[in-house]
């Protein structure tokens, strides 16, 4: 399994950085051979992730249609949407926990906070809303991007706007919740 901090650290900034390599190898490369590292680092978190089985599922396909895109010719196209296929995926994911809780935040708060009370469970759903909200709305920008194809906007909004947008969202979070905690 992918323990080793280092292995999981590596893995998560060459997925952070993954709109700036793309916008590079597309000029440098073949859109194929552009694809093949984002194809195995898919499969490497579905066969030796620590997540839970949809997750890892969610890697195997992901890996399986980057592959499919490649050898039909789509690589181009398969990392142009690629992030909305991600943003699709946390969608789902956020959203099937508010259908089936608790929901991803209450778990999450429940690491750091151990078990939560009503108002707790209250919070994190709304908190887990607004992440649903913002992955639909990130994924549809990802979307717009993605068609009109220029790989500067794409690169600008996928490797820079999308990411200040979640530190500021995850930033206002953090000060709503020291603010709800300091009125309890």
């Amino acid at each position: 399994m992918l323990q080793h901090p280092l292995i999981k650290v590596l893995l998560q900034l060459t997925l952070l950085a993954y709109p700036f390599y793309i916008w590079w190898a597309v000029s440098h490369w073949h859109p194929t051979a552009a694809l093949t590292p984002l194809v195995l680092i898919a499969l490497v978190k579905a066969i030796f992730g620590q997540s839970t089985l949809s997750q890892r599922g969610f890697f195997l396909l992901s890996a399986i249609i980057l592959l499919a895109a490649s050898v039909l010719g789509k690589a181009e196209q398969a990392m142009l949407y690629y992030p909305v296929w991600v943003n699709s995926g946390m969608l789902l994911l956020f959203g099937w926990s508010l259908c089936y809780p608790p929901t991803v935040v209450e778990r999450l708060a429940s690491l750091v906070e151990g078990e939560l009370d009503a108002k707790g469970v209250a919070y994190t759903r709304k908190v887990t809303q607004v992440w649903c909200g913002f992955f639909l709305l990130n994924g549809s920008i990802a979307a717009l991007t993605a068609w009109w194809g220029d790989w500067d906007l794409w690169v600008l909004y996928n490797g820079f706007i999308a990411y200040l947008l979640m530190g500021l969202l995850m930033a206002a979070e953090w000060l709503v919740r020291r603010r709800v905690r300091a009125t309890e």
